[in-house]
């Protein structure tokens, strides 16, 4: 447990890394609406989309019986907890590389989204769907969390269903650099 003003800074120390060393890592998670109804895509839709990308070479991720993800070299595609679809990039060398990793994720990506009728949505915060319209998944950590979250503030169900986010991670060799960065 992180208790003490020294224990944050030894556990960002321990993040310190070589030059030689340093990579990128992009997460990106993204909205998918059924075009003919404007709703959020529920599991079946998620499955049928998993299934089209696998022609793509990308292989299922199960939690018990269930395909929660796929996964491609050091790739992740995983489902948050209202069916957002979220890439977890490979660490990469440089920013190009993440660039180009997020192009062909996007295009495969959109492909598929085509051909069943899926539309991509690129934004921070869903204000469309309430939140018992947006369907779930068969993730198990997300029925403990949708049971749990609310006592962490009345807001806390919207974070996780009605939300996507961007997150790039960058290494660093020394509190300066961190600082900087």
């Amino acid at each position: 447990m992180i208790d003490s003003k020294d224990k944050i800074l030894a556990y960002f120390n321990s993040g310190i890394k070589k030059i030689e060393d340093f990579r990128i890592g992009i997460e990106h998670e993204k909205f998918l609406f059924d075009l003919k109804s404007n709703k959020r895509i529920d599991y079946k839709k998620i499955l049928q989309m998993f299934s089209a990308l696998t022609e793509f070479g990308w292989k299922p991720i199960k939690e018990k019986e269930n395909i929660i993800g796929l996964n491609k070299e050091e790739r992740n595609i995983t489902l948050e907890p209202g069916n957002q679809i979220e890439l977890s990039g490979a660490k990469l060398i440089n920013i190009h590389e993440a660039c180009a990793e997020s192009h062909d994720y996007l295009f495969e990506l959109k492909q598929v989204a085509k051909k069943l009728n899926i539309e991509i949505v690129s934004a921070g915060f869903d204000p469309i769907s309430s939140l018992d319209e947006i369907p779930n998944n068969p993730k198990q950590r997300y029925e403990l969390m949708t049971k749990d979250m609310p006592e962490g503030g009345q807001l806390s169900l919207d974070m996780m269903y009605r939300t996507c986010g961007t997150q790039l991670n960058i290494d660093y060799d020394s509190e300066k650099d961190f600082i900087k960065k």
